[in-house]
């Protein structure tokens, strides 16, 4: 099935898109749309959480440094 979407549709983000509106088509086609939704929501409040860390890693990181690194000299012209 991934490589019939890869070769209709492209790459990967156009693929996850495409397998994206094939399920919530079925779904509504089906009656199922309701579960889509629920599965949306907790799917967002999971994902909000993951951001929400990392944010706060991140935030942490800045204010300790951690992630500062010193410049590379520059290098000299090869003159050989």
């Amino acid at each position: 099935m991934r490589a019939l979407l890869t070769l209709t549709c492209g790459g990967p983000g156009r693929v996850a898109t495409s397998a994206g509106a094939i399920v919530a088509i079925l779904a509504v086609a089906s009656g199922n749309a309701s579960e889509v939704l629920r599965a949306g929501w907790i799917t967002g409040i999971v994902a909000s959480g993951f951001v929400f860390t990392f944010a706060v890693l991140a935030m942490i990181g800045a204010a300790t440094g951690v992630c500062d690194e010193t410049p590379a000299p520059p290098k000299e012209a090869d003159h050989g």
